[in-house]
């Protein structure tokens, strides 16, 4: 209908990357196919482009191949996820194209690469003989966490990096469930954000307890800049999202924060205890 286009157009005009998801969303759902041509020209504005909204474009190219395979502009879209600078984004493309077209694509993608050179994992190998611990300043207090190099090295060395960066400075907790979880790390305060790459699990035989923390995803390997802490046990995490901290004390303060609360800083203290 004219109020749905109206709605849409709106949505996909918006600077913020979940009404540009939500809009290509119900252009999939309900096979507009007249948009097509935008969101093949929204695929190639790559460098503009953020990555969630970049999965729902191929996401998109997948539900319009389901009903016609043949239909050429969903296939350029597609083709675009698969030469994607984003490896998540690739596999999905290549994944869509195998078990919609039955053709395997896989040699197009290139694979993963690893933002943490072998240098730098060797000196922190040096520096973490005992896993480091960090501090979260916040507006209710601070929250002190062992992080778990041990168990996580990649993710550990990631959040080191991002605090000493200041990354965290003034972010908020955008996301806070009672008995559930307090999460933040999001540069949009949206939930949608994060760093401008993603990281791959590392899953553990860790279990998620009350002060557990953990990385926030929207699917295997698709893990960036978001955190949570855990205010209650919760095993049905166990396995699902990387475990790579704990708080140590503090605790009391993970239980005063409210939506909205902030992140001062988090400084880190190298494999000694506070």
């Amino acid at each position: 209908s004219v109020n749905t286009e109206f709605y849409i157009n709106q949505a996909l005009e918006d600077s913020s990357s979940m009404l540009n998801i939500l809009a290509i969303d119900e252009i999939t759902t309900r096979k507009l196919s007249s948009y097509l041509i935008r969101m093949l020209e929204l695929s190639e504005q790559k460098s503009l482009v953020g990555f969630d909204i970049r999965r729902s474009l191929v996401s998109c190219a997948g539900g319009f191949l389901e009903d016609n395979p043949e239909d050429t502009l969903a296939l350029k879209l597609l083709i675009n996820g698969v030469l994607d600078k984003d490896y998540i984004v690739r596999k999905e493309a290549v994944a869509l194209y195998k078990e919609i077209l039955n053709e395997d694509r896989s040699r197009m993608a290139l694979p993963a690469k690893t933002r943490i050179s072998v240098g730098k994992i060797e000196d922190a190998l040096e520096d973490y003989r005992t896993n480091p611990y960090a501090v979260i300043t916040t507006n209710r207090g601070e929250i002190e966490l062992e992080l778990y190099f041990d168990v996580a090295p990649l993710t550990v060395i990631d959040f080191i990096n991002r605090a000493e960066d200041d990354f965290y400075e003034n972010l908020i907790f955008h996301r806070v469930i009672t008995n559930f979880v307090v999460q933040g790390g999001d540069p949009d305060g949206t939930g949608w954000g994060g760093a401008p790459y993603n990281n791959r699990c590392e899953y553990s035989s860790e279990e998620y307890k009350r002060g557990t923390v953990g990385i926030a995803t929207s699917g295997k390997d698709t893990g960036s800049s978001q955190f949570f802490i855990t205010l209650s046990p919760l095993p049905h995490f166990n396995g699902r999202y990387t475990i790579f901290g704990q708080v140590l004390s503090g605790m009391e303060v993970v239980d005063d924060i409210v939506k909205g609360d902030t992140i001062i800083s988090i400084t880190i203290e190298e494999g000694k205890a506070l």
